[in-house]
């Protein structure tokens, strides 16, 4: 709703939409490509288990592709498959040079698995690919992102950055639900976030200075 000033004002619970159009009033009515960037990376996010088209997330709760005589359970006359036990994973929240991933990794025993693997009775999934499996959501270039809004952000940035940290909670909640979650392990959007704020704290230069390239030899 708009304030008294005419801005829009967010609500306690602002959706994507909402913080979306804040940032248009603050910016002439559009969205800069930067923002949009991230913006319709975290929709997608949002999203992962609700579009038609196939995800990580998708395969990986996928109850037919567990390994159900491991996890206890069996499949009665109708075709229906009951699992006494939930397969374990392992989640760990990593910033990469492409932004901000959730990885998962399925367990043999107590060992944490990053490969492929297909037909290993010590595995709770039948089928494991890390390519299309492991990387259960990322947001683009959401470090790099968060570093702008310390430099020349606005609070529509920060309201962004803010729901990127509960959507992926949601997204953890979620998994913790379906799956036996042995670990989250980590640096979270809010471990990044205040890292970032407290190096800013300490050297008010030291964003600026990073994101300027030095000539060679210097």
């Amino acid at each position: 709703m708009a304030g008294a000033s005419g801005k829009f004002d967010l609500p306690p619970n602002p959706t994507l939409k909402h913080i979306n159009l804040l940032k248009k009033t603050l910016n002439w009515g559009e969205l800069p490509p930067f923002y949009h960037m991230v913006s319709q990376s975290l929709g997608e996010s949002e999203g992962l288990l609700t579009h038609g088209f196939d995800t990580a997330l998708k395969r990986v709760v996928d109850i037919r592709n567990w390994n159900v005589e491991l996890l206890g359970g069996h499949i009665d006359k109708d075709g229906t498959i009951h699992c006494e036990n939930k397969p374990r994973l392992a989640l760990y929240q990593i910033f990469t040079d492409r932004g901000f991933e959730l990885h998962a990794f399925p367990f043999a025993k107590s060992k944490e698995i990053d490969q492929y693997v297909k037909g290993n009775r010590l595995m709770e999934f039948r089928v494991w690919d890390p390519y299309d499996m492991k990387i259960l959501l990322r947001i683009n270039q959401l470090h790099k992102f968060i570093d702008f809004y310390f430099q020349r952000g606005d609070e529509a940035d920060k309201a962004l950055i803010i729901h990127a940290f509960k959507s992926v909670n949601h997204v953890l909640g979620f998994l913790k639900k379906e799956f036996d979650i042995v670990k989250v392990d980590g640096v979270s959007i809010r471990q990044y976030y205040d890292i970032q704020e407290k190096l800013l704290a300490q050297d008010p230069d030291a964003l600026l200075m990073a994101g300027l390239q030095g000539s060679p030899g210097r």
